[in-house]
């Protein structure tokens, strides 16, 4: 049964601001890239939900900002041709569980 309760405006300076990662989600991890197996295809650039990756001068991918990565995977595990992998490090919390 919908609520036919009609919505009220914000009283007063009521911002809500939505965080920018959910707390939890920050992972250490190591991305590793091995550049003879990249083709320079970029499916990882465009896949990294944190911007992890950059182009090296022959456009192969480089991990520039290894600490933003979340180890999500998506790009080792889109990779067509196997160059990424992505060591994700256990936390103390994880060791104790």
């Amino acid at each position: 049964m919908p609520d036919d309760t009609p919505a009220r405006p914000p009283q007063g300076d009521q911002t809500v601001t939505a965080p920018a990662k959910r707390a939890g989600r920050k992972v250490k991890a190591s991305v590793l890239v091995d550049l003879d197996l990249c083709k320079a295809c970029g499916i990882c650039i465009s896949l990294c939900p944190e911007r992890v990756f950059d182009r090296d001068e022959d456009g192969c991918a480089v991990a520039a900002r290894q600490q933003d990565c979340t180890a999500c995977r998506l790009c080792e595990w889109h990779c067509p041709d196997f160059a990424i992998e992505v060591r994700a490090e256990r936390s103390a919390a994880e060791e104790d569980a």
